[in-house]
């Protein structure tokens, strides 16, 4: 099977496994399925980047898996803020504040479980700021869901992926100018801009039907929000690419076959849903 093939079929079984999840929820949203979904992605995400080339060895590991631990605890039991009633840029200030602070005792643990990196490659602040880049996007998930609904998060995973994979399938046949040839050497500027496009009529088609309002200024405002939850999803890829540049590798991993790892799988969130968030908040 050829890579393009396999990437198909990896995309069409995770947006099942998507909206399994999401009806499940609907039906069931005692479960807290979102938050258990979140703390896997999270963990496994840690899992990868602590074993990922350059970065083996350097401690990433425990300084993700504390605040990780602590940040799906809190929102389990509604402490410290994080699922109470707060306005969506509290709540993620919040989650960016609660990471930074409980990254702190994981990097110190960290020096304690017998790393092979030099002490020079163990930077305190990188680690921090990885934890700042992966977790409190993945648990805005959480918010995004309580404050929306399924539908909410729904719409938000679809316009980060769409634009993914219309920019990957454009840039593969017809892509012939390189823009970032240092950071992701194969993204081109024709499939950047499929990826916008993808991102627009997406934004316009799904948001007034969902979370809007079936008017022309409904349709403007959709189509807005997804060019901008679109370009933050470009960025957010992009950022991903440069982790795996330092690391010296092309995946992140292998879990999802053709489309790498689950990093490669979610690195749109990265950046983009914290967009969301703030954008559903002010116009929804």
């Amino acid at each position: 099977m050829s890579r393009y093939a396999a990437r198909v079929l990896t995309g069409i079984g995770l947006a099942l496994l998507a909206a399994g999840l999401l009806v499940f929820h609907a039906s069931f949203p005692a479960a807290r399925l979102v938050l258990v979904v979140v703390t896997l992605l999270a963990i496994l995400c840690a899992y990868e980047l602590d074993h990922m080339g350059a970065l083996n060895g350097r401690g990433l590991g425990i300084a993700l898996y504390v605040p990780t631990l602590f940040l799906a605890t809190a929102m389990a039991f509604g402490r410290l803020g994080l699922s109470t009633t707060l306005s969506a840029p509290a709540r993620l200030a919040l989650l960016y504040g609660y990471t930074a602070l409980f990254a702190l005792p994981g990097v110190v643990l960290a020096r304690f479980v017998g790393t092979t990196a030099a002490e020079g490659e163990r930077s305190p602040l990188a680690a921090v700021a990885t934890a700042l880049w992966l977790l409190p996007p993945l648990f805005a998930l959480v918010v995004l869901e309580q404050q929306h609904g399924p539908r909410g998060l729904a719409v938000f995973v679809i316009l980060a992926k769409i634009g993914d994979n219309a920019g990957y399938f454009v840039g593969k046949h017809l892509g012939r100018h390189h823009p970032f040839p240092r950071v992701s050497p194969n993204k081109t500027t024709e499939g950047c801009l499929a990826s916008l496009a993808a991102g627009v009529i997406g934004g316009a088609a799904l948001l007034p039907w969902t979370l809007g309002e079936r008017t022309a200024a409904g349709i403007a405002t959709g189509a807005l929000c997804g060019a901008l939850v679109n370009v933050a999803a470009q960025a957010s890829d992009l950022s991903e690419s440069w982790v795996k540049r330092r690391a010296g590798v092309k995946d992140s991993g292998k879990v999802a076959g053709a489309s790498g790892g689950v990093l490669d799988v979610i690195d749109s969130v990265f950046l983009a849903a914290p967009v969301a968030l703030l954008l559903w908040w002010a116009c929804y």
